[in-house]
């Protein structure tokens, strides 16, 4: 040090000249000075930190990318493949209407079957997708799940495609159970993608327990035609829905015809000693405006040359019955839909007509049939859908026309034999 001093200049008391902090006043004698970084300096943190920044994106895109996703859903699901949005939906209905909740009345004594269906669609257009899409699905299966106490276990079988998706759905699994299952049952579709991806889709199928009613020739007066039409009307007016009621007809011919108009009531003729069955000798109408479903079974209609013998408006299954002698035999109108199974149709101006002007399909495999002598055997006037009819083991013989199509209703008539 030289010795040359210098005054604080806070408090006054002389320092050393090269001091930088006075021990009297704590004061700092010479004052910090920044310090600039170089510009190019501060640019390539900024660039250092932009590039980090850029690959974290980079790796959550990625792992997007490549980590498989689940999609757990009820009923329906849009799902979006290689740019395309796929409308995914699950139904028991015969159109990609989804259904998460499905109910089905059970009697105590029934049997039952019913398919749940998978329908793919394009978002945009509503287009069937289903051929395309299936290119990308590595498995399906269907698990159901019930209440582990049922008397009578609801049993299933493993999807199926279907040659027809358009109108069938692409895959259907059918589910078998009795009015002893209980529920509610869980239904859950399981579909694997190629891209790794899973989609869950599930529903629900209630099981409604509803009364039955069985009214038999034995406790009932219905030996003629008057009074068959009387306990149709006090059934129709006086059995509430949604009680199921069964008619067990006694081996007669009725002198007429028979109206059911109100309510549905299951028709099932009888066979007596002497090989006949229960006969209608006139016009049986079928058009119940409540709860229209039913069953016809094991009834004749015998015609004089003219009129319709059955006229079916309603969800019904005909089988095992005969239609001879009418101008038509059996008649399915209005808007809805029957199927005839196993039945017999000869010497009718037409034997079997469709003409109905409904949107519902039901049960297109009309088997087992037999159409001998007719005018005209089918006549497909204006049939609902556009499901292919298959009649598989019909027999065509003697008639003047086998099929009338007007309607160009798609058909396959390749297992029906002709003569």
């Amino acid at each position: 040090m030289d010795g040359r001093t210098a005054p604080c200049p806070r408090c006054g008391v002389p320092l050393p000249e090269n001091a930088a902090f006075c021990p009297f006043c704590a004061e700092s004698i010479r004052p910090r000075r920044t310090v600039n970084i170089p510009s190019h300096r501060r640019r390539k943190r900024l660039r250092r930190a932009a590039v980090l920044a850029a690959l974290v994106v980079l790796a959550a895109a990625l792992y997007d990318c490549v980590t498989p996703d689940v999609y757990d859903r009820y009923g329906e699901l849009t799902y979006t493949l290689d740019g395309n949005d796929y409308h995914l939906a699950v139904t028991f209905r015969n159109d990609p209407t989804p259904e998460a909740e499905y109910t089905v009345p059970v009697e105590a004594e029934g049997r039952y079957d019913r398919a749940s269906k998978l329908f793919i669609t394009h978002v945009d257009t509503g287009v069937d997708a289903g051929r395309m899409f299936n290119q990308q699905i590595s498995s399906a299966f269907v698990q159901v799940t019930q209440p582990s106490d049922s008397p009578s276990p609801v049993t299933w079988l493993q999807p199926e495609f279907q040659n027809d998706p358009a109108t069938e759905g692409l895959l259907l699994s059918v589910l078998h159970f009795t009015g002893e299952s209980r529920g509610p049952v869980e239904i859950a579709w399981t579909i694997h993608m190629k891209n790794g991806d899973t989609i869950i889709l599930r529903q629900r199928l209630n099981l409604m327990p509803v009364d039955s009613l069985h009214y038999y020739p034995e406790d009932y007066p219905m030996d003629t035609i008057e009074d068959l039409q009387a306990l149709v009307d006090r059934i129709q007016a006086e059995v509430p829905l949604p009680t199921v009621v069964h008619l067990h007809l006694p081996p007669v011919a009725y002198e007429g015809g028979l109206t059911i108009d109100k309510r549905a009531v299951n028709l099932f003729g009888s066979l007596g000693e002497d090989n006949r069955r229960t006969t209608f000798l006139g016009p049986v109408v079928y058009r119940p405006e409540e709860d229209p479903q039913g069953v016809i079974q094991y009834i004749d209609f015998r015609g004089s040359g003219s009129g319709t013998g059955l006229t079916v408006e309603a969800d019904c299954h005909v089988e095992d019955c005969g239609f001879s002698g009418w101008d038509t035999g059996l008649l399915i109108g209005g808007e809805d839909w029957a199927d005839p199974v196993g039945c017999l149709f000869e010497d009718n101006g037409v034997g079997f007509c469709f003409d109905s002007g409904g949107s519902y399909v039901n049960a297109n495999r009309f088997e087992g049939n037999a159409f001998l002598r007719n005018g005209t055997a089918v006549a497909l006037l204006r049939v609902p859908g556009a499901k292919t009819l298959y009649f598989d083991g019909c027999r065509f013989e003697g008639n003047d026309a086998d099929m009338v199509n007007p309607a160009g209703h798609p058909i396959n008539i390749s297992y029906a034999t002709f003569a």
